[in-house]
């Protein structure tokens, strides 16, 4: 391996390389496959020519780390949302790459903004919790840590109690191209109060999701009062993760109740029949993540039910301008917030 002499735009010839770096990153565990990678970079909105940065070795064999930017959220707002992710290789020789690739990203971030016709955005970025390198290239890149985030494991999936549904709601299984509509608006209805206006869904977004191998109707819960979506617990199950692991691990993606429906035990009675249906499905343990802390009491529900914390993640962000602006004055470091 040789010095990282720039950074550059990436190309449809990098993707192995970009596969191995995640690997070799992840190791000894596997966090993503290649047709997980793909959907990642195939997203509505997201251009990976223009959207990825890569830096490459020198001698061409492979890449030293990887950063991009993306829309999220509904990407509607008046102030957009946009998300970065990225990784460097762990015996990268100096953090110059991983400070170049933030750069790249927030001078894009700028670029996506006024393509958008948006004065402002906030950029944000996860890392682990000690990774001191990461969060060492985002505070000198003017990001400031805003939050907390937790993955939760239950190991177990021998004891699960009978799900108690309130009266007059009625538990379903999706119904690919009949829900999409309902679900969608339930599912920003209900994140809507979420911390930091990133947990929102498009229906662009949600009709791709569809589309994934993970993504099995039988095990993504809907539940109904008539007519009215009140609550759902959309669950999935990585084949091919699987297969590369060889851990039965299936994840509760969300679990959302509409304001209307919360302090009536739909949440509980989500997640309970979210975990049989995994359970049922031939896992062996499941997975989720969520904010630290949750105002609605998210994970002190999921603690109730026998999920423990497994790792823990922090969220750093900045504000945007748009790239006229920004020619004149740059990203503005803020503590996390939407003014």
């Amino acid at each position: 391996m040789t010095n990282a002499a720039f950074t550059r735009s990436y190309r449809d010839e990098d993707f192995d390389a970009l596969a191995t770096l995640i690997d070799e990153v992840s190791a000894p565990e596997r966090t993503i496959t290649r047709a997980g990678l793909r959907s990642f970079l195939s997203v509505p909105g997201y251009r990976p020519h223009t959207d990825l940065f890569v830096a490459p070795f020198t001698d061409g064999g492979g890449l030293w780390g990887a950063r991009d930017v993306r829309v999220t959220a509904r990407g509607d707002e008046d102030v957009l949302i946009l998300e970065s992710w990225g990784t460097v290789h762990p015996e990268v020789p100096s953090m110059s790459a991983a400070t170049a690739l933030m750069q790249a990203a927030i001078a894009r971030s700028s670029y996506l903004l006024g393509e958008r016709g948006r004065e402002r955005g906030i950029l944000q970025a996860r890392c682990a919790e000690d990774d001191t390198a990461s969060r060492v290239t985002f505070e000198a890149s003017g990001l400031v840590y805003a939050r907390d985030l937790v993955s939760m494991l239950r190991r177990s999936l021998d004891d699960i109690e009978e799900p108690r549904f309130p009266p007059g709601v009625e538990l379903g299984t999706y119904r690919v191209g009949v829900d999409d509509d309902a679900w969608v608006r339930a599912f920003n209805e209900a994140f809507a109060g979420h911390w930091g206006g990133f947990m929102g869904m498009s229906p662009a977004h949600w009709a791709h999701y569809l589309g994934e191998p993970a993504f099995k109707p039988e095990i993504s819960l809907v539940a109904w009062n008539g007519a009215e979506l009140a609550g759902f617990c959309h669950c999935r199950i990585d084949e091919e993760l699987i297969a590369l692991t060889e851990q039965r691990v299936g994840m509760i993606r969300y679990v959302g109740v509409i304001p209307t429906w919360r302090q009536k035990g739909l949440g509980a009675a989500l997640t309970l029949a979210g975990l049989r249906a995994l359970r049922d499905a031939g896992m062996e343990s499941v997975a989720l993540g969520v904010d630290a802390e949750n105002v609605t009491g998210a994970r002190r529900l999921y603690e109730r039910y026998g999920f423990e914390v497994v790792n823990r993640q922090v969220m750093y962000r900045v504000d945007i301008i748009a790239a006229d602006a920004a020619s004149t004055r740059g990203p503005i470091a803020t503590n996390g917030g939407i003014a």
